[in-house]
């Protein structure tokens, strides 16, 4: 399977890093410019081949249209109507190429009043009521993970795996629309459900918005975290017990009447200790606790080492292995970033084009390439 990742910026690249790691043929068309120091992208290249095409080339439309005649997916994140202006939408790929899935990664989606908005991350799940539930007493902003990444990303590879099945009944391809606003209002659904049954509590009220004293993180006498989830009362009664606390009523665990005194009384004797005896402490109780790593710790921690969750590249830089886990067909870590372009010659050839046609494009800059 063929992708044809057109995509520039994080949600992109990260959705077709996805299929990479699953096997898919992945081709990274870049755009041409002055190399940057570090490039966040170039981090979610793995298993992928690189091409440069300039589409502001007068051919370099026709070079993508005849890339995408081979493909099986294409993955695009313009705003809307600028592949249309290109003569590349999806009502002429697909005419050329029926079976292509013609997939559209953007933040507020093909329609509507927002459509054309620039925005990040934070715009989109701010919109969707996620950023609005997150946090105390102000919104928190969770980096790009909540909305670029599980709002679209995930989403939008979701879409092309259920279009490729869908595709092996019908032969027919379709077009995604895969909006990041969407797929965050999405990620909201419990929310929502307890805001419908009227019992939702309010951003920094919620219990898993960190205000109960039984979930969330506590500071350690060394400056560490180390977070607590025991909601249950069966894991409240073994937390509670082992940090030595007396005198809790646990029938009123719920109640938050007595949240902030029991909170003050739990960090108090979290402080009192390093995190490292709090994480010997409950590795021996059914208490959900667990100490806040940081990043410079996740390949020394025994369970992702055993499970080979982290893996260290031959460069020495740390990665994510594929998830989820197939018994039959798992994932793997492909092999490091091609050097943008490295590809464009096999990739042309591949798609149909000539030696000659390869030589002329490069000639007039429409493609790059080694030579």
């Amino acid at each position: 399977m063929r992708v044809l990742d057109l995509s520039a910026l994080g949600p992109g690249p990260f959705c077709s890093m996805l299929l990479a790691d699953f096997g898919a043929d992945v081709v990274a068309v870049e755009r041409p410019a002055t190399p940057h120091p570090f490039d966040p992208a170039k981090s979610l290249s793995r298993g992928k081949r690189s091409v440069i095409v300039d589409l502001r080339a007068p051919r370099g439309p026709e070079v993508i249209a005849r890339l995408a005649d081979a493909a099986d997916v294409l993955l695009e994140s313009n705003r809307p109507g600028t592949m249309e202006r290109r003569g590349l939408g999806p009502d002429v790929l697909c005419e050329r190429n029926p079976r292509l899935i013609y997939t559209r990664l953007t933040g507020w989606g093909q329609h509507g009043p927002y459509r054309d908005r620039a925005g990040h991350d934070i715009n989109y799940a701010a919109i969707a009521g996620t950023l609005g539930v997150i946090g105390e007493e102000r919104p928190v902003p969770p980096l790009a993970m909540l909305g670029d990444l599980a709002g679209g990303s995930l989403f939008a590879a979701l879409g092309i795996v259920m279009a490729l099945y869908e595709r092996t009944i019908t032969g027919r391809g379709q077009v995604i629309d895969a909006a990041i606003a969407d797929g965050s209002a999405l990620l909201n659904l419990t929310n929502l459900a307890e805001f419908n049954a009227g019992i939702w509590a309010g951003r920094g009220r919620h219990i898993l918005s960190g205000a109960a004293p039984f979930y969330g993180p506590y500071a350690c006498s060394d400056g560490r975290f180390f977070a607590v989830g025991a909601i249950e009362p069966k894991f409240y009664a073994n937390f509670l017990g082992a940090l030595g606390l007396d005198g809790v009523d646990y029938s009123a665990q719920l109640d938050p009447a007595g949240w902030a005194e029991l909170r003050e009384r739990i960090a108090s004797v979290f402080a009192t200790k390093p995190r490292s005896h709090w994480t010997s402490v409950f590795a021996d109780v059914d208490g959900c606790g667990a100490p806040v790593l940081e990043l410079d710790e996740l390949a020394d921690d025994p369970h992702l080492r055993a499970r080979a969750t982290l893996v260290t590249e031959p460069d020495g830089s740390l990665t994510a292995s594929p998830a989820p886990r197939l018994s039959r067909t798992p994932g793997r870590t492909g092999p490091a970033p091609s050097a943008t372009g490295a590809d464009t010659r096999d990739v042309l050839r591949e798609s149909g084009f000539g030696d000659g046609e390869v030589n002329a494009l490069i000639a007039d800059e429409t493609v790059s390439g080694p030579s």
